[in-house]
């Protein structure tokens, strides 16, 4: 990794921009000192590889993922997570190079979960998905840098997202440890209690639904997180894939309450986000002719009168719990996917140093 020799930190913040490094915003200048000691903590070889980060294959060393968490802000303790969440990213099933280079919205959303979570002081709760968390904001945008400066996700050149979204800078969030009454995510994903982990699945900017779970009965909850979810224009109503609902913490324990566990709630919301053939067709986002286009996933296309299933395989549908607990509302928040060809859910457990 070559180094540069400035005169000062206001020099140095500037020349980050002039050699490409940031993503607009200002970076931490990642000086050889900041750098050494984050790898003396991590106990790594400097040189060793997790991989290469698509589309443009760089080589992400230890090295050069250190120093794009020190660019975000992190401190040592920090960055086991945002190796993590490479790690996930690499994975085949998650198909980096087309969610990085799409023109689909997509961003690589992290849910960090396990008791981490208290331990770094990630977010939980009240504004989850904005700003106020050292640990949420710069592990996400760590991610967002290396997949800038070693995947060379540069937008209009090879990530070709026409709207994009915040995610783009840093999209991170952390699954509540009191508040959620269902199986933690990592657990669920086959890990221990006492482990922590990332799951990463590339989605959209998330779509607030007010359930009304502090008023309503299950049966209204659920009808209106479905009719919200299923909007014919998202990729995932169209292509499937993998896609997030993050419940907050009123909906979850009103949910739970009534005796509905993660799985009941997915069956449940498979069985009423759908929408008729003849509202779906109208949506000409995939052609018939895409493998992934709803039509291929119901025996009777061509019925008008026909339901398409916005949750194709309830696996599909990754369920967390986050947020304040707030008023009767009960805000949820629902993020579509890619489709079927990646950004599909991917989880790793949080290795940290002896």
């Amino acid at each position: 990794m070559k180094t540069l020799s400035v005169d000062s930190i206001e020099e140095a913040v500037e020349r980050a921009y002039t050699e490409g490094w940031t993503d607009g915003l200002p970076v931490v200048p990642p000086t050889v000192p900041l750098v050494e000691k984050a790898l003396e903590y991590l106990g790594v070889d400097p040189q060793e590889t997790l991989g290469n980060v698509p589309p443009k294959h760089g080589r992400a060393t230890y090295e050069k993922v250190v120093a794009n968490c020190v660019m975000a802000g992190c401190r040592p303790e920090h960055m086991p997570v945002v190796i993590a969440a490479v790690r996930a990213m690499l994975q085949d099933r998650f198909n980096l190079n087309g969610v990085q280079a799409t023109t689909n919205s997509v961003a690589p959303l992290v849910i960090v979960s396990g008791p981490v979570v208290k331990q770094l002081g990630f977010n939980s709760r009240c504004g989850v998905f904005g700003g106020g968390s050292r640990a949420n904001a710069t592990v996400g945008r760590a991610v967002r840098l290396v997949l800038w400066n070693i995947g060379g996700g540069y937008p209009g050149k090879i990530d070709m997202s026409t709207m994009g979204h915040p995610g783009k800078y840093t999209f991170c969030i952390a699954e509540d440890p009191e508040w959620n009454p269902w199986t933690p995510l990592h657990v669920e994903r086959g890990l221990k209690p006492e482990d922590s982990a990332v799951t990463v699945v590339a989605t959209d900017g998330p779509q607030q639904i007010g359930t009304g779970s502090g008023y309503g009965s299950a049966e209204e909850v659920l009808t209106t997180l479905a009719d919200a979810m299923a909007a014919i224009g998202n990729s995932t109503m169209n292509a499937g894939g993998d896609m997030v609902l993050v419940v907050g913490p009123m909906t979850a324990q009103a949910l739970a309450s009534r005796g509905y566990t993660k799985e009941s709630m997915r069956e449940a919301l498979q069985e009423r986000a759908r929408k008729p053939v003849r509202l779906a067709r109208q949506c000409l986002f995939y052609q018939p002719s895409h493998p992934y286009h709803w039509s291929h996933a119901i025996p009777h296309p061509d019925d008008p009168d026909a339901m398409v299933p916005l949750i194709r395989d309830v696996k599909q549908l990754v369920v967390t719990v986050a947020g304040g607990m707030g008023s009767g509302t009960g805000f949820c928040s629902f993020l579509p996917g890619w489709h079927h060809g990646g950004g599909l859910a991917c989880t790793e457990k949080i290795q940290f140093p002896d």
